[in-house]
């Protein structure tokens, strides 16, 4: 028994790493998971849509009143006025002189019985008597307020916040804003404001305000004298940058900008702007520098940063940024159109099952003949040959999109009829593609392959006429092993001395010579070549194994 430990510990390395092997031979590739990371797709989508929202609402509504430079106060809607809208009460004051007694008592008795209009006029004559009164500006207010006399009741309170009357302020703040007057908002909070004294909230009115008159520049001068006063300040400086933008100024925003990321932390959102600001600039390589900084710090959520990092790395051909971004937006299933032909051209050349996967993920979302025609090339390429008769095949008999009139569609179809070995089919699909492009290179190509692979003699006799001898360079091999199947052995071996240099033979290409020069009769010529053709593979078995016998000691 004392081999048992021995024997579980053997057996629980054999299970555990047959675990392993079994969990890593599951993992998905990502090009087979669109989407995946968005698994909560609907949730992102509500966060960001309200983060953009909350985002954007406050900059949109300043930069439809800079444009427009008209506020939006019922006396501008051109005699229109809205539903709670009441005209001035004319006013007759009470005759005699005040008695705070009789007053007080008066003005119980009009609001029990409801006798409202009298209150009104009562207060309204206390006030004039006695304008220092802070209470009967208080029952002015509270009476005018019910009666929907909204000027009178502002006017009481701009009168309450310039004696300091607590609340009085942010009163006359909100209702002047909702009466859309931006010219009083800015008298009470711009000496606020320009003695650095002012919350973010306030800050918000009043450089609405001041968008409300078209003048931004005003907003900005306060900005900066408050700035003079607390020091750097993230949102001021935020808001400095949006509105010198507004007003064309791209310098000054940049240099706000920049201001933030040089005293607070660096984030995305104040990455993007930044870098489309030097963009417009010319500026990429700083524009993808300012991205870069704060890449680490960018989560999934921010889909704005992954799409200009994208633009910008493939603008610098930064290939490897550039597919790190995309393929962040494919697997969160936010990627455009644009996104998806640059992840396309990303991984074509390297990867043409994942190529091949984007392009159907692009068909299917987008419906664009690239797209269709991007995975016809790529699932040729992968050789899903299951694949691209399922796409040949998807093309409805009436042909909205006009796929059939593209010479890509049936070359498409004769690689995959070729590869099904179905040479009919092949030659009439390689033939339609000809006669609409004669001088189709690639389809002439693939024509002549199937005729050789397929050993269609008369086929290749009716076709190679002329001056074979001098073919085009996309042709030349094709052309040779075509003489070769014909039996013109002495043609082909022209073609191969023509554009071949021995010292860069491989060994197969010296294999192939050797056999033409043997089919001419020159067997000791070929002799040689074969003899250099193995001396070379026998130095690559040398070089190979003693690395391969390295990896297997370690």
């Amino acid at each position: 028994m004392k081999h048992f430990p021995l024997l579980l510990g053997i057996f629980l390395i054999a299970t555990g790493s047959a675990a392993f092997a079994h969990d890593a031979a599951t993992v998905t590739p990502w090009w087979k998971a669109p989407g995946s990371l968005a698994a909560d797709d609907a949730k992102w989508r509500t966060e960001y849509a309200q983060q953009k929202a909350n985002v954007d609402a406050f900059a949109a509504s300043l930069a439809q009143s800079i444009k427009s430079g008209k506020g939006m106060g019922y006396l501008d809607q051109g005699g229109i006025s809205p539903s709670w809208y009441k005209p001035p009460m004319v006013v007759q004051p009470f005759p005699g002189s005040y008695s705070p007694e009789l007053y007080d008592l008066a003005y119980s008795a009009f609001l029990q019985s409801g006798q409202l209009d009298e209150a009104y006029r009562l207060a309204y004559t206390a006030v004039l008597q006695k304008p220092e009164s802070i209470s009967w500006r208080q029952k002015l207010i509270q009476v005018g307020t019910w009666l929907g006399q909204r000027e009178t009741v502002l006017q009481q309170w701009r009168w309450l916040a310039r004696h300091k009357e607590p609340g009085a302020l942010a009163a006359a703040v909100k209702l002047a804003a909702a009466l859309s007057r931006p010219d009083i908002v800015i008298q009470l909070l711009s000496p606020l404001a320009r003695a650095g004294r002012l919350s973010n909230a306030d800050w918000k009115t009043l450089i609405y305000a001041y968008g409300q008159l078209s003048e931004p520049d005003k907003a900005i001068s306060d900005i900066n004298l408050s700035l003079q006063h607390t020091g750097p300040n993230r949102f001021l400086l935020e808001q400095k940058a949006y509105l010198s933008y507004q007003r064309g100024e791209i310098a000054q925003s940049l240099a706000a900008l920049q201001s933030v990321q040089k005293h607070f932390k660096a984030t995305p959102d104040i990455a993007i702007q930044e870098a489309r600001l030097l963009s417009m600039q010319g500026k990429y390589a700083e524009a993808f520098a300012a991205m870069n900084r704060t890449r680490n710090q960018a989560t999934l959520n921010d889909v704005p940063f992954w799409h200009l990092l994208a633009v910008l790395a493939w603008e610098l051909h930064d290939h490897q940024a550039a597919l790190d971004a995309e393929k962040k937006l494919y697997l969160l299933d936010a990627a455009s159109q644009y996104d998806l032909q640059r992840l396309i051209m990303l991984v074509g050349a390297e990867n043409p099952e994942a190529a091949l996967a984007v392009a159907q993920r692009g068909w299917k979302k987008f419906q664009l003949p690239y797209f269709y025609f991007e995975s016809l090339t790529y699932a040729g390429q992968a050789q899903h040959w299951k694949t691209l008769g399922q796409l040949l095949r998807s093309v409805p008999k009436h042909d909205p999109q006009g796929l059939l009139s593209y010479a890509t569609y049936w070359l498409a179809m004769g690689q995959w009829a070729n590869a099904l070995k179905n040479y009919d089919l092949a030659e009439s699909a390689y033939a339609e593609a000809l006669h609409m492009n004669p001088e189709d290179n690639i389809a002439k190509n693939n024509l002549l392959w199937m005729l050789v692979d397929s050993g269609n003699v008369p086929a290749l006799q009716a076709l190679l006429v002329g001056d074979v001898l001098h073919p085009s360079t996309e042709l030349h091999d094709v052309v040779m092993n075509a003489l070769e199947r014909l039996g013109h052995y002495r043609s082909a071996l022209f073609l191969a001395q023509r554009t071949s240099q021995p010292s860069k033979l491989n060994n197969r290409q010296l294999l192939n010579k050797a056999s033409l020069w043997e089919s001419t009769g020159q067997s000791g010529i070929a002799w040689s070549m074969r003899q250099e053709a193995m001396a070379g593979s026998l130095a690559q078995l040398h070089h190979v194994l003693p690395q391969k016998k390295e990896t297997t000691h370690e």
